[in-house]
């Protein structure tokens, strides 16, 4: 490797290519893009990554690591609920990240992504009151309803912003957390009935 190509890292190049598709999704990114960002020619980028497709991934991996910080962020005191805000929160303010994350560029990385959100929002909520003396199934089923909510809700809101005012919803937060709580209770209330 040239000096001149040593000046850049494997990060370097993947924080700028993150900052491209964060500003203008994937529409503005290319190896000619990334290397104008960092100054350089393409030979940097190309020597680090054995192809665009690893660049791409890389991209989709930092924007996963940035939306499980978001999913830590304390909202309303209650772990479950604030991880439904947040997750909308996300996917409508940083509308090309969370599009880069389930676009379905590469398949085998969605489900990979997938897989690891899924084990890391249950590895913070092992100790959830609410979930305490479920079985598997019903934590299942609660969980992956509000899920199933939670990502509709945010395609919805990441491609059109005003979709719940449109609906006479004003506030999304609360709609997520009597959302929440509707399909909990739903649910227990199920439970119960067959005990």
């Amino acid at each position: 490797m040239s000096p001149r190509n040593a000046q850049f890292g494997r990060e370097d190049i993947i924080d700028a290519a993150f900052e491209l598709v964060r500003k203008n999704g994937w529409n503005g990114f290319s190896v000619t893009a990334v290397a104008k960002v960092i100054n350089s020619s393409t030979m940097p980028i190309y020597s680090q990554f054995a192809n665009v497709r690893e660049l791409e991934d890389a991209v989709c991996l930092k924007a996963m690591e940035l939306l499980k910080e978001r999913m830590l962020i304390e909202r309303t005191g209650d772990r479950w609920i604030d991880q439904g805000i947040s997750y909308v929160r996300f996917a409508e303010e940083e509308r090309f990240l969370f599009r880069c994350l389930w676009d379905g560029r590469n398949i085998e990385l969605c489900k990979k992504m997938g897989q690891e959100l899924n084990e890391f929002i249950a590895g913070t909520l092992v100790d959830y009151p609410l979930f305490t003396g479920l079985n598997e199934l019903e934590l299942k089923m609660i969980r992956l309803t509000r899920m199933m909510f939670a990502q509709k809700l945010a395609y919805w809101l990441n491609t059109n912003s005003n979709y719940l005012k449109e609906k006479g919803i004003p506030d999304t937060d609360d709609y997520i957390r009597r959302t929440s709580k509707a399909i909990y209770d739903g649910f227990r209330l199920q439970f119960r009935a067959k005990e």
